[in-house]
Formats: structure tokens, C-alpha cells, sequence
């Protein structure tokens, strides 16, 4: 009986937290990240860059940090429409589910 009240809540903290993990450099560093890649992952058990790191490191490694600009840039806004986008669905989901609980 509380459960099925307490499941919006539930499945929006879970993925606001796994929003804010994708945001965040230091649980990725601990768990997936290597410090450079050049290939894609060919499964979900292969080591990523995460995307804080890697603007991290385009915008202090080497000597042509102005050529890598666009790359910085580039690399924030896919972050941030990542963020953004598992926020959305955490609202959706929300919304969804409250509006079954009413009716």
C-alpha cells in the first residue's frame, strides 16, 4: 500500500541521482573512466573518458589549448543536454505516474 504511493518519488531520486552522477567527475573516475581513450567502447564493460574529465583535460593538457577550444565547447554541450535530458525523463516518469495515482 505504501509502495505503490511512494514509487514516484522513488524512481525520480534514482534518476536525478544518475543525472548528477553523469555530472559529476569523481564517482566516474573511480568506476569506468580512463584517462585516454581512442577507441569507442565495444561493450558496456570497457573503460569510457568521462566528460567532465575529458574537458578537464582539453582545457589544461599540452600546448594548444585555443586549438582544442571548440572541442571544450563542444564536449560541454553534450554534457549539459545529457543532464538535462535524464532530468526530463525523471520528470515525465513523475508526472506519468502521479497522474495514473489519481485516476
Amino acid at each position: 500500500m505504501v509502495f505503490p504511493v511512494a514509487l514516484p518519488g522513488i524512481l525520480t531520486g534514482s534518476i536525478l541521482g544518475i543525472g548528477r552522477a553523469a555530472g559529476e567527475t569523481a564517482p566516474i573516475m573511480f568506476t569506468a573512466a580512463a584517462f585516454y581513450t581512442t577507441k569507442l567502447p565495444s561493450s558496456i564493460f570497457d573503460e569510457v573518458m568521462a566528460l567532465p574529465y575529458h574537458i578537464y583535460v582539453l582545457a589544461t593538457a599540452g600546448t594548444h589549448i585555443e586549438e582544442t577550444r571548440h572541442l571544450q565547447y563542444g564536449t560541454a554541450l553534450v554534457l549539459i543536454a545529457l543532464v538535462l535530458s535524464v532530468n526530463l525523463v525523471a520528470i515525465i516518469i513523475r508526472t506519468r505516474i502521479r497522474r495514473k495515482q489519481t485516476t
